[in-house]
C-alpha cells in the first residue's frame, strides 16, 4: 500500500507550496510559468584500433539567453559544476553508443528562448591496448566550448538536448603514428521534446485535492499537482514517457486510483477524471 508514501508526500507538498508561494511573491520569473532542460550525452563508435576508453571530465556545462554571453557575465545557468565529485563528471564516451545515453545535468527553467550552451572540459585521458595516457585539449579548458544551438523552454515540459560528442571526429593523433593524441571537441547537438502531461478533473471541486503520479507497479513518487478548487481541474507536466499510477486524494474522502495510465511525448493523455466519496459515507 501506498498509505504512508502518500500523507508524508502530502505533508512535504504543503511546506513545498508554501515555499514556492513565498517565492512568487518576490519573484521576477515569467509568469507564463517554467520549464525543465536536461542534457544527454551520446558517443559515435572511434575509429581508432584498440582503444578501449576516452574519459572525458566535465568542469562545468552552462547554458544562457543569449549567444554572445561570455563568462563573466552574471546570468549563466549552470547545470554542471565542479562541485560534483570527479567520478561524477568523468564520463567513458566509448559506453554512450548505440542507443547508450548519460544525463549530463538537468534545470528548471523559465520558459522562454535560450541561444547558447558552454562546455568547459577540465581533463581528459584515452586508453589504447592498457596504457592510459592524457589527452591534449585543444579547446574547451579556460573559455569552454561555445554550442550556439537555440532552443525554447515552454511551461510545463520536459525537453531533451542531446549532444553527440564524436570521439571519431574529436580524438586525433598528431602526428600520425607518434603516439601523441588530441581533444579538439566535435559536439553535434539536437533538441527534442521527451515529455507529456496527464490530466482531467477531481470531483467533488473545492476538497483542496491533490493528485499523485507513481511509477507504474512502484510506490516511487514522480510528481504531483494541486487540483483547482474552482473548476476541479488538474494536469500532471513533464512527465517521461512510459506508464502511471495515479492517486487522487483529500483529507475525509476516500483515495481514488486509477492503475497504468501511458504518457507519450508531446501528446495528453486526457479525461482521467476521478469522483471521491466521503469516507465511511453510505
Amino acid at each position: 500500500m501506498k498509505d504512508n508514501q502518500k500523507w508524508k508526500w502530502i505533508g512535504a507538498s504543503l511546506s513545498a507550496l508554501v515555499l514556492i508561494v513565498g517565492f512568487s511573491a518576490c519573484s521576477t520569473t515569467d509568469p507564463s510559468g517554467s520549464g525543465s532542460l536536461q542534457l544527454t550525452l551520446v558517443d559515435a563508435p572511434a575509429p581508432i584500433d584498440g582503444i578501449e576508453a576516452i574519459d572525458v571530465t566535465f568542469s562545468s556545462i552552462l547554458i544562457h539567453k543569449t549567444s554572445s554571453a561570455e563568462l563573466d557575465d552574471a546570468q549563466w545557468i549552470v547545470l554542471m559544476d565542479d562541485q560534483l565529485s570527479d567520478a561524477e563528471r568523468t564520463f567513458n564516451l566509448l559506453d554512450y553508443v548505440n542507443g547508450a545515453a548519460a544525463v549530463l545535468g538537468t534545470a528548471s527553467l523559465e520558459s522562454g528562448h535560450y541561444s547558447q550552451i558552454r562546455i568547459i572540459i577540465e581533463s581528459a585521458t584515452i586508453t589504447i591496448d592498457g596504457v592510459e595516457s592524457a589527452l591534449t585539449i585543444n579547446s574547451g579548458t579556460v573559455s569552454g566550448i561555445k554550442l550556439t544551438h537555440a532552443f525554447t523552454i515552454d511551461a510545463n515540459v520536459l525537453t531533451e538536448i542531446i549532444l553527440d560528442f564524436d570521439a571519431g571526429e574529436s580524438v586525433s593523433e598528431v602526428p600520425v603514428g607518434s603516439g601523441d593524441y588530441r581533444l579538439q571537441p566535435t559536439i553535434r547537438s539536437v533538441t527534442k521534446v521527451i515529455s507529456g502531461t496527464i490530466s482531467g478533473t477531481v470531483t467533488p471541486v473545492g476538497i483542496n485535492a491533490l493528485v499523485i503520479a507513481y511509477d507504474a507497479g512502484t510506490t516511487d513518487v514522480v510528481t504531483s499537482t494541486y487540483v483547482d478548487t474552482l473548476t476541479g481541474d488538474y494536469v500532471l507536466p513533464a512527465l517521461l514517457e512510459g506508464s502511471y499510477d495515479l492517486e487522487a486524494v483529500a483529507e475525509g474522502y476516500v483515495t481514488g486510483t486509477e492503475a497504468g495510465v501511458p504518457v507519450t511525448a508531446l501528446m495528453d493523455s486526457g479525461g482521467l477524471d476521478f469522483l471521491l466519496t466521503i469516507e465511511g459515507g453510505g
